[in-house]
């Protein structure tokens, strides 16, 4: 019989921005205060936690203007002295009801919930080329979401090729394109990876740290979501335990014609 999943609840979405708001105080108290002593503990974890977009779902305006962030931020500051588990702790006690009216205000719109509307191509959204002037006209950059949720992008693996085609089609006649990339941890996954060819595999960017430090957006903290729109146990007490995320965020890119040729020979 087939296993049918059901959206992910109002309470769990709250336990979702809990976990994301809990694993941002500690991460950066833990991990990145200590490593980076010349910055502030909030800007540590404005820069490099989930915790303003994927937990709260703010604009950097609405960040740096609402009284009870400005709040948040200047508590971080205040107790920045505290061993880690109390400072996650204190910090959590003190915002919880903050992030819990976020949680209810964004559920609706949640990941894994529903998509946003400016995905384009299913489970992709492309930048028009304007929007990326220091790369070259002719290069498209995309992002990945989850616009099937609360099943996988990659469950059917037919679906995210074709939107991949789809995507292929929609900006060689919108824009002219012809190369195609994206800077994302799903670089290093190989669930993600076999929709590439070659090509894309050879111009990987490389690692250059041994534990790189994530910054704010889900290029990075994707990995600790499930296609539920919940928290990864694993992912997240791998970031807890050892200061740095599982997959590293790289970047590539190739042709239309190869990644074409390579999804319609492997995958329709």
């Amino acid at each position: 019989m087939e296993n049918i999943k059901q959206l992910k609840t109002l309470e769990e979405h709250i336990l979702y921005v809990e976990k994301f708001a809990r694993v941002s105080f500690f991460f950066a108290s833990k991990h990145l205060k200590d490593r980076f002593p010349e910055k502030k503990l909030s800007e540590l974890i404005t820069n490099h936690t989930p915790i303003r977009y994927h937990g709260f779902n703010l604009t950097p305006q609405e960040w740096e203007s609402d009284k009870t962030c400005t709040a948040l931020l200047a508590d971080a500051e205040r107790l920045s002295h505290l061993p880690a588990e109390e400072f996650e702790e204190e910090m959590w006690n003190r915002y919880a009801a903050f992030a819990k009216e976020r949680a209810r205000i964004n559920y609706p719109n949640a990941v894994a919930v529903k998509a946003p509307p400016s995905w384009n191509c299913g489970s992709l959204k492309y930048d028009p080329p304007s929007e990326h002037p220091a790369l070259a006209p002719e290069r498209i950059v995309f992002h990945i979401a989850n616009a099937v949720g609360p099943y996988s992008i990659f469950d059917d693996e037919e679906y995210l090729a074709r939107c991949f085609l789809l995507l292929l089609k929609e900006t060689r006649i919108k824009y002219g394109s012809s190369d195609l990339y994206t800077g994302t941890w799903l670089n290093e996954h190989p669930s993600f990876l076999k929709y590439f060819p070659e090509e894309w595999h050879k111009n990987m960017s490389p690692k250059t740290e041994e534990k790189p430090v994530p910054q704010w957006h889900f290029g990075w903290w994707g990995q600790l979501v499930t296609g539920r729109g919940t928290i990864n146990p694993k992912t997240e007490q791998f970031a807890r335990v050892n200061g740095y995320l599982k997959y590293t965020c790289r970047s590539s890119h190739c042709s239309y014609d190869a990644m074409e040729e390579h999804l319609i020979k492997n995958f329709l």
